[in-house]
């Protein structure tokens, strides 16, 4: 388990958004690790872990406005109720969740936590995933 630096970028919701942004970092050379999107009217936020958020910060700041934050990243098994799993850890710590998304391959799940409280999140997860 790490923290990690999550871009998150607003733009107004057109078909050529994603491609945009994937051409910017195309062009930086930067990968693009994770990216998830949530849907708005105008606007869309993209969210992306990628390899040099340093560099993608810079050459997609003309797109909209990035924030940057640290979100957990960390691997798991893939199986039913591990997600409502890390929602009674957190719950239970008193930390809320503001964005979650994975991506699973075989038995495995990669997970991205988004929470008000990276550092207490980690102790609460950690002592759950040793369980």
């Amino acid at each position: 388990m790490e923290s990690v630096i999550q871009l998150s970028i607003a733009m107004v919701n057109t078909p050529s958004s994603l491609a945009k942004v994937g051409d910017r970092l195309r062009a930086a050379d930067v990968n693009i690790s994770a990216i998830a999107c949530t849907e708005g009217t105008p606007e869309t936020v993209i969210h992306l872990i990628v390899d040099d958020p340093e560099t993608a910060k810079i050459v997609l700041k003309d797109l909209g406005p990035v924030v940057t934050t640290n979100v957990l990243a960390f691997k798991m098994k893939n199986k039913p109720g591990a997600i409502a799993s890390i929602g009674r850890e957190c719950a239970a710590a008193h930390i809320n969740i503001r964005n979650i998304y994975a991506t699973t391959c075989g038995k495995e799940a990669m997970v991205y936590v988004w929470v008000e409280d990276v550092d207490a999140a980690m102790k609460a997860l950690k002592a759950w995933r040793k369980e």
